[in-house]
């Protein structure tokens, strides 16, 4: 399967987000409800969905894939991946879209990176990005913002629309999140799970056996539709604050660990926006 990375999501059972449940696909054909915890290059840790203990194992050769809140998989199989990348990808019919698609629709554009109910709803990213921070408040000022979603940003951005209200604040306090809402109803910025799927799927699907492939035809698609390509090497801001109210976390694009991270709300990392269709 290439070389192994180790991607690890361990995090504390109760800052879970109770309503995120991941399908794991076994290769006997059994499907859970799970929250995942660990990947590795060996296995997998889950919690059965809606609990907290105990922690379950299962060997990576017992698993087809894991299927996500928002349709993203990470597939385990040792057969091809064959989900359309986007040189592939056919143009939307009939208003039903697959992976790699040039969405474009009442003036909203972007690529589509994950998909339900048979193409007919699903996400995309947005051409362009941005370098901005997450806060530009001072650090001994800033307090914690109540974005502690870690599957759905647009729940994060709802909290720190209460949070500026609540506070006097506005939204140019948060550049980041202030640069995805300027795109217009529903963009917003992804939370950390979110942007973590980002990677996994441009890299072919596993970022156990990525795809170099994949990656490229994904940045050749944004620039041909006058886009930015995605950056494999910086870190990309998403809206999760971390339990310590300073700081923000983070994540990345490329098949090297590790996947995600925290740090300061005032660095200055890429900002790549999300919409839902």
């Amino acid at each position: 399967m290439g070389r192994f990375t180790i991607i690890t999501l361990l995090f504390c059972a109760l800052a879970l987000n109770a309503s995120a449940q991941d399908i794991l696909v076994k290769k006997n054909g059994d499907k859970l409800k799970v929250t995942v915890l660990e990947v590795s290059e060996s296995r997998i840790k889950y919690l059965r969905h809606n609990t907290q203990a105990p922690i379950y194992t299962l060997p990576i050769t017992d698993i087809e894939y894991i299927e996500y809140p928002d349709g993203a998989r990470d597939t385990f199989s040792t057969t091809p991946f064959t989900a359309p990348t986007p040189a592939a990808a056919p143009a939307a019919t009939d208003n039903l879209y697959e992976i790699g698609a040039f969405y474009d629709r009442d003036g909203i554009q972007g690529i589509v990176i994950a998909t339900t109910d048979g193409g007919k709803h699903g996400t995309i990213i947005s051409l362009d990005e941005a370098c901005l921070p997450w806060s530009t408040i001072e650090r001994k000022q800033i307090k914690s913002c109540g974005c502690d979603d870690r599957y759905d940003g647009r729940n994060n951005m709802a909290s720190l629309e209460r949070f500026i209200a609540a506070e006097g604040l506005s939204w140019s306090h948060f550049p980041a999140a202030e640069w995805c809402r300027t795109k217009g109803e529903g963009w917003y910025l992804p939370a950390i799970i979110e942007i973590w799927q980002l990677g996994t799927i441009v890299n072919g699907g596993s970022r156990i056996a990525p795809r170099r492939e994949v990656r490229k035809q994904y940045n050749a698609l944004l620039k041909d539709c006058g886009g930015k390509a995605l950056n494999a090497i910086m870190y990309y801001h998403a809206s999760t604050e971390s339990t310590n109210p300073q700081n923000s976390t983070f994540s990345h694009c490329s098949p090297d660990e590790p996947h995600t991270g925290e740090g300061a709300k005032s660095d200055k990392l890429y900002v790549r926006a999300f919409y839902r269709f």
